[in-house]
């Protein structure tokens, strides 16, 4: 089996642009997501955990990333499109 791993542990963060991962971790615990960085993949969950719940204590949204695969871009490339939402009226929805 090439892949020895059992699972990735990444973190993503609900930015205003969308979704990004986490790419690094800098001084005083600090996270950043640069959308042109690769995911950093975290060596442990626990370590993936403590940095998802460190995001949402400080009113960040993040989720925590649990993949058979390594990750190696960013979901989608935002910075090309308008992304608007609108509320459906009754009749529509149904």
């Amino acid at each position: 089996m090439a892949n020895s791993k059992k699972y990735h542990y990444y973190v993503m963060v609900m930015t205003n642009e969308g979704p990004k991962y986490v790419t690094g971790i800098g001084d005083h615990h600090t996270a950043y997501w640069n959308e042109e960085e690769k995911p950093m993949e975290f060596g442990s969950a626990s370590y993936a955990e403590d940095v998802y719940v460190g995001l949402c204590m400080n009113f960040f949204t993040a989720v925590l990333v649990k993949s058979r695969f390594e990750i190696d871009h960013h979901p989608y490339n935002y910075a090309d499109y308008d992304l608007k939402f609108e509320k459906k009226n009754k009749e529509e929805a149904e």
